[in-house]
């Protein structure tokens, strides 16, 4: 048997070559393959409920995006109507532009029509007179008949004071003229409010219909108006308005004689 054993170890390294042998005395100290380390699995800790702070915190930042939503919505429709704003400015100064230049022309339209009166009236004073014997002069003038004055003012009177306690109307300025100016600023305190106004062509049928009146009522510091009138020629009403603070009146006249009255009802 002691004689088998090399030929065994020599047909094995045959059979397996670019394997060694180890000798049989070190095949005791050959390490054997450990087995895999399996590791447990970690228990799964039950999550605790929210506590009254965690749950108070997460309410306030749900609140707070709710906020910044709302924020963000705001912020856009402050930005339509600042677009919307910038617009209707741009509109107003074009009509504006337009009413300026329509107040010249009715201007130099009106000097003309006095012109040419002017030029008639004169030719009428300078016409022969018709001969003796044709016509007989006549000693007896006719006549004119009188041209009735005009009123002091087309406006009615200011309204007496109310009882006390009670709301009535209180006329808070009065401006006339014949040209375009701008009142004082005046503080309307009441519900509401009004502007009386009247607007009157020059005497003569020639001047009829030839004036033009454009009232506006702005706030202060702000350029968006309030519409009273757009009147061409004689005539006039009463526009009531709504809104608490302080306004003037922009009035845009031409070829007339116009007056406007503004009263307040607290």
């Amino acid at each position: 048997m002691k004689r088998l054993a090399p030929a065994f170890f020599l047909a094995a390294a045959l059979s397996c070559p670019g394997q060694g042998v180890p000798p049989p005395g070190e095949m005791a100290n050959v390490p054997a393959t450990p087995p895999p380390v399996v590791t447990p699995p970690r228990p799964v800790r039950a999550t605790a409920p929210p506590t009254a702070d965690q749950l108070a915190i997460q309410r306030l930042a749900q609140s707070n995006q709710e906020l910044l939503d709302l924020q963000k919505k705001q912020q856009a429709v402050l930005e339509d109507i600042q677009y919307d704003r910038r617009l209707q400015n741009r509109q107003i100064q074009l009509v504006e532009v337009r009413l300026e230049d329509t107040l010249q022309q009715n201007a130099a339209l009106q000097a003309k029509v006095a012109q040419l009166e002017a030029t008639a009236a004169a030719r009428n004073s300078t016409a022969s007179v018709p001969a003796v014997a044709d016509k007989p002069l006549s000693l007896e003038q006719p006549t004119p008949t009188p041209t009735p004055a005009p009123p002091a003012s087309y406006l009615p009177a200011a309204p007496p004071p109310g009882p006390a306690g009670l709301a009535a109307w209180h006329r808070l300025l009065t401006i006339s003229g014949e040209d375009s100016k701008n009142s004082d600023f005046f503080e309307i305190d009441g519900t509401h409010w009004r502007v009386l106004w009247h607007n009157e062509d020059k005497p003569g049928d020639a001047y009829k219909n030839t004036s033009a009146l454009f009232i506006n009522a702005f706030p202060k510091d702000d350029n968006i108006p309030k519409k009273i009138c757009s009147q061409l020629g004689s005539g006039g009403a009463t526009t009531e308005l709504t809104g608490r603070g302080q306004y003037y009146l922009k009035v845009e006249a031409s070829g007339g004689h116009w007056e406007a009255a503004v009263e307040d009802f607290k």
